[in-house]
């Protein structure tokens, strides 16, 4: 098959379309009309003798082809832009990073900082969203990399631990809860109080579910009392009595240490779970990220002490 040279627009039409759903709202971004996206598309598919993406009514979808040219795709725009940041010499760089709650909250302000001691030129930028989207974002390609407390099974992704983290139960720090923890109540007991808990998507909820379900407890039969969105907003309905919930251990070693907490080991079953750093594979990463990789990793790592009781 004898191949055109590649047309770039072409390419991020394709791409765009892709992350975005649709080609209307492709078409919106890249101010282009419906029809030359789908132009753009089609000439793509008659350049490679192939469909890339299956159109329907009320949505689309990538064929196995399309998804293996949306990575080459990425590819070529990944290669581009770090040129772009190599030869462009604004002595400044951007780096975007996407993390799910406890990492965005508790693992970046203090690599972040440090880094920054060091390189103060460079701004990096926090988008901060639940485990399952992070995975997401960046399997699309929206984000290069991501940080996240639960795997998936998705082969497209390349996954590197960066610590260990415990899932603890936490409660309120008062008379009642400190006469359980001194009595040594058993699991069953505790989890007859009500519960706040994360929402789905959550990677801690995931993990939670997981590790119960490894006791044979079913967690639909807790008294769920609220349902919250934020690790922070959770630590706050405890704090003020509304129930218990179980959560990352870094999230609440300040209150804890503090005396605004109270938590119960669940010893009884694996309860360490990790937290991971993720890339699309045969990604390509601008030199200045990679750098920051190098350092986060290296960071977390000579530090794990920081991060547990």
């Amino acid at each position: 098959m004898e191949v055109k040279v590649l047309d770039l627009k072409q390419l991020e039409t394709f791409m765009t379309v892709v992350e975005w759903g649709s080609f209307s709202d492709a078409a919106k971004h890249l101010y282009l009309s419906q029809p030359t996206v789908s132009v753009h598309i089609k000439q793509l598919e008659e350049e490679f003798d192939t469909e890339l993406i299956k159109r329907t009514t009320k949505s689309i979808e990538m064929t196995k082809d399309g998804r293996e040219f949306y990575n080459y795709a990425k590819s070529i725009s990944d290669i581009i832009s770090n040129a772009k940041d190599t030869f462009s010499n604004k002595g400044s760089s951007n780096l975007g990073i996407t993390a799910s709650s406890i990492p965005a909250s508790y693992l970046l302000p203090e690599v972040i900082k440090a880094y920054h001691d060091k390189f103060p030129e460079v701004l990096i930028t926090v988008d901060q969203t639940d485990s399952i989207d992070a995975t997401d974002r960046v399997l699309k390609g929206r984000s290069n990399v991501g940080l996240v407390g639960s795997v998936s099974m998705n082969s497209d992704l390349k996954y590197e631990k960066l610590c260990e983290d415990k899932l603890v139960i936490v409660a309120p720090y008062n008379e009642y809860f400190l006469d359980m923890k001194e009595r040594e109540a058993s699991l069953e007991e505790i989890l007859q109080e009500p519960i706040v808990s994360r929402e789905q998507g959550s990677g801690t909820l995931k993990e939670a579910v997981k590790m119960l379900r490894a006791l044979d407890v079913d967690p639909a039969n807790f008294e769920i009392i609220a349902v919250v969105n934020s690790n922070e907003a959770l630590i706050n309905y405890v704090k003020a009595g509304l129930g218990i919930s179980i959560i990352s251990e870094i999230a609440v070693l300040e209150d804890v240490r503090n005396e605004n907490l109270i938590t119960f080991d669940i010893d009884a079953v694996e309860s360490y779970r990790h937290f991971y750093m993720i890339t699309r594979k045969n990604s390509v990463l601008s030199q200045q990220m990679n750098h920051f990789i190098d350092f986060f990793t290296t960071y977390i790592k000579q530090n794990q002490a920081l991060y547990s009781m």
